[in-house]
């Protein structure tokens, strides 16, 4: 068996130890209701006394353990009779009541505790009674719940402990019920609050009058009466009693504290003086009585003792005293007309204690009211004072600042005459007070405050600083560098300065400058901040990677707005990272739709060949009706719209963007090259003669009405277009289809001949495709089969998929097969009855022009017009 685990404790020799845990425990193993617990505690008991007695702190073997067993069941038959006293004979005791004796014991020596005063108040020694183990025995116990408090009714001034503990033992508030039977309310009122209030008695007060042979109890029971009749508010009973005590004893604390708190409550403040001085010197190092003693010092008129004594309380760190004390000091300065000095209480009082609400509360009221009849005295002596005193003024411009009153502060300063001379500093403030008011005024106030700072030979920092910001938000920026340089020697460090600098020279557009000057804020700043600035600089330095690095570290720190889009993303089409650059432009339409963001965004698209998106876009720009983009949001569409060969769709742009700018020749000749493209060669001619109108000899048009006199087939036309345009242009800028057309006209004429000549000038100016394939059939037909056949095969090998090249190819080859040189050793010209004709000859478009080139791309022309 575990006894020491019953018992709930570590295996030891002392035996007090052993007889509180048994106590402890047999609260909870009562015979009656746990009799198999009760069994087994008491025999764990006795076990432990046996080994701690004999110091063999182990366990013992089984045939001691069953006669112990033998012995704990003996004991419990005893105790069912009700006795149990462990120094007794094993036999029986004769008495007629054998509980009798022991309970008057215990009663004998809690008397004997108890009129014994120095006993009495020994918490120890009423400890060691109630742990006594004779007395553990339920019947002892049980008898004693209801005798003690016999004894004890006409003995209750214990200390509040020992009733608690004596509570704790025999559970008398657990049964208050039962014993208001036996005991009056009062009394059982007396034993709750003692046992359960924080409420001590301070009988350690008494120890030299119960020596003396006080009545202890008489005297308790006056004191005790008194006081709780002040906690009622029943004065004159307070009195009565308080007077029987003072009779009977005077030097106890705790009445003289009594009559003190009775004294104030009817306002005899020279009696409650008169206690605290007393306890003052009984109990010196009691803050409270010190605070009570301050409080009633200035009731009665000693403010300057009351104020030393709180002055010195005021150095407490409990709240509890400071704060009053504080207070009370603040009242003593107000009543010594020292008011000012109440702020500075606060103030320092605040510095140690920043989070007392109450004391920031306090400073607010105080400052408020001595500020409010500061001014209005200062008013009153500026009215009544033709000449007022420099002095005077600044003052009270310093407590209209406080109080918020710019109007004030203007008003004054407007209304004074050049006799009065404000100092430096007097201007500073008049100009912070009217910064959110009037910028112009503020900046007039710091000019009169650098001015007199001059003249006193000192550089006032502060109002150049603030100049500097004025300046600032008055767009006066040469101003702002002018004030910034001198800063920069006084302020070397302050970060404010360089930014201000740098936000000039870059509104300035000094961008290397402005540069310098946020890279040193920032540096003084630890590296945060500025990367607005910084990145506006370098973008319109055209450093773009630098710019990108600070956007993005601008918006990573949680900035975000549609112009920092904006420019993020022009700087971003600028290092051709288009996609990021679209996502940037995205962000800023979803903010705020700029017209300028709708043509870099469908720029951006563009670059990246989403042309679908890009043309949404485009409708998107139209439809705001800015006009700032609107021939490049047309040009874009009909570019788009051109290179996907949509040319009834390019033209319709090209003449809304030819609307806008009617003189513009380049968008004429772009709408006639979409008509061309389009094969509408009749209103393609109307444009042409409209730019020839401008520039008759424009050797473009000139040759493109060449090639719409050979697709119409107006060859009398097309004679004199040709004559025309020789004559015309220069010979070292005339263009090889000039010959291709040349060449086809005279092979239509079948003048085989000459159309030979004239293709092989077009073939010599690099042109293949129809000129080879027109160049071989002119062999052909002239008799000359071999370099027909060579050119055939260089046309299909220009143009492989065309479906002429190679039926003309494959006619030409059958044709000079054997069959063929037969026939012409008969010297029979079978190219003379004609040539097989499969699908019309193909006609590329020109393009040399100088002024189209640079814009399109002519692979895309080739592309439209030569397939």
């Amino acid at each position: 068996m575990d006894y020491w685990g019953i018992l709930g404790i570590e295996p030891t020799e002392d035996m007090n130890v052993i007889k509180r845990a048994y106590a402890s425990r047999l609260k909870h193993n009562h015979p009656e209701e746990h009799p198999e617990g009760f069994k087994e505690l008491r025999a764990a008991y006795e076990q432990a006394r046996i080994m701690a007695s004999t110091g063999a702190i182990q366990p013992i073997n089984n045939e001691f353990e069953d006669d112990c067993t033998d012995h704990s069941t003996q004991e419990q038959q005893d105790l069912t009779q009700g006795i149990h006293i462990e120094d007794l004979h094993i036999s029986p005791p004769k008495q007629e009541d054998p509980l009798r004796e022991v309970v008057n014991h215990f009663l004998e020596r809690a008397i004997s505790l108890y009129e014994d005063f120095d006993s009495r108040i020994r918490y120890d020694l009423w400890v060691n009674l109630v742990e006594d183990e004779q007395f553990w025995s339920i019947q002892v116990r049980e008898r004693l719940h209801i005798e003690l408090l016999d004894v004890l009714a006409e003995r209750s001034w214990l200390p509040g402990l020992v009733w608690k503990l004596l509570d704790d033992t025999f559970g008398w508030m657990d049964n208050e019920l039962a014993l208001s039977e036996r005991f009056s309310s009062s009394f059982l009122s007396h034993i709750r609050y003692q046992s359960q209030s924080l409420y001590d008695l301070q009988l350690e007060f008494l120890h030299q009058a119960a020596a003396d042979g006080l009545q202890i109890d008489d005297y308790l029971y006056f004191r005790e009466f008194a006081r709780r009749a002040l906690i009622h508010q029943d004065l004159d009973t307070a009195h009565e009693m308080l007077g029987k005590a003072y009779a009977m004893y005077e030097q106890d604390p705790v009445l003289l504290r009594l009559i003190a708190v009775y004294s104030m409550n009817v306002e005899d403040w020279e009696t409650a003086l008169h206690m605290y001085s007393r306890l003052a010197v009984i109990l010196p190092n009691e803050p409270q009585i010190l605070r009570h003693l301050a409080d009633v010092l200035l009731k009665c008129g000693h403010a300057e003792e009351a104020l030393s004594i709180n002055m010195q309380l005021s150095d407490a760190t409990e709240a509890v005293i400071y704060s009053p004390a504080l207070s009370s000091a603040a009242q003593c300065l107000i009543q010594l007309g020292r008011k000012n000095e109440v702020i500075a209480l606060y103030k320092a009082a605040l510095e140690r204690f920043p989070a007392d609400l109450e004391l920031r509360t306090r400073l607010w009221h105080v400052r408020n009211e001595y500020e409010q009849e500061r001014m209005t005295i200062l008013e009153e002596e500026l009215q009544n004072n033709s000449q007022p005193g420099t002095e005077q003024i600044e003052e009270l411009i310093e407590l209209y600042r406080i109080r918020k009153r710019s109007d004030k502060v203007i008003s004054m300063v407007e209304g004074f005459g050049s006799e009065v001379l404000l100092s430096s500093n007097a201007w500073f403030t008049a100009a912070q007070m009217a910064y959110d008011v009037d910028l112009k005024l503020a900046l007039h106030y710091l000019n009169q405050s650098v001015a007199m700072a001059t003249e006193e030979a000192f550089v006032h920092q502060e109002a150049l600083y603030l100049r500097t910001r004025v300046n600032y938000d008055l767009d006066h920026y040469e101003a702002v560098i002018s004030d910034g340089i001198i800063l920069k020697e006084y302020m070397a460090e302050e970060p404010g300065v360089y930014f201000y600098l740098g936000e000039s020279y870059r509104m300035l557009e000094e961008y290397e400058q402005a540069i310098l000057n946020y890279l040193q804020a920032k540096t003084l700043n630890g590296g945060a901040g500025y990367e607005f600035g910084l990145a506006f600089s370098y973008y319109h330095l055209e450093q773009y990677d630098k710019a990108i690095t600070c956007f993005e570290t601008y918006m990573n720190e949680g900035n975000e707005s549609a112009d920092l889009y904006h420019h993020l993303g022009i700087s971003y089409m600028n290092v051709d990272r288009f996609r990021d650059a679209a996502e940037c432009f995205e962000a800023c339409v979803s903010i705020e739709m700029y017209p300028s963001t709708l043509y870099h965004l469908f720029t951006a698209y563009r670059r990246q060949c989403e042309f679908d998106l890009a043309l949404t876009v485009i409708d998107q720009y139209l439809e705001t009706g800015d006009t700032s983009y609107r021939g490049e949001a047309l040009g874009a569409a009909a570019d788009i719209h051109f290179y996907r060969k949509q040319w009834s769709i390019a033209h319709d742009f090209l003449l809304t963007f030819y609307h806008d700018i009617p003189e513009s020749l380049y968008l004429q000749k772009m709408i006639a090259v979409c008509l061309l493209a389009d094969r509408k060669f009749e209103e393609a001619a109307k444009w042409i003669l409209k730019i020839q109108d401008h520039e008759p000899n424009n050797p473009w048009t000139l040759l493109q009405m060449i090639r719409i006199f050979a697709e119409l087939k107006q060859w009398d036309e097309l004679d004199s277009a040709m004559v025309h345009y020789y004559k015309t242009v220069e010979p070292a800028k005339i263009d090889g289809y000039s010959y291709f057309y040349g060449g086809l006209h005279l092979y239509q004429a079948r003048k085989y001949d000459v159309a030979r000549k004239m293709l092989t000038r077009a073939y010599e100016f690099g042109l293949r495709g129809d000129t080879c394939s027109l160049l071989s059939l002119s062999y052909m037909h002239l008799g000359q089969g071999e370099p027909a056949l060579v050119y055939a095969r260089e046309a299909v090998a220009d143009r492989p998929d065309h479906p002429d090249y190679l039926a003309r190819l494959q006619d030409m080859e059958e044709r000079l097969s054997q069959r063929g040189a037969w026939f012409n050793k008969l010297k029979f010209n079978i190219f003379q009855m004609g040539l097989k004709q499969t699908v019309p000859l193909q006609f590329p478009d020109l393009l040399n022009d100088e002024e189209l080139r640079p814009y399109y791309n002519v692979e895309v022309f080739n592309d439209a017009f030569f397939a």
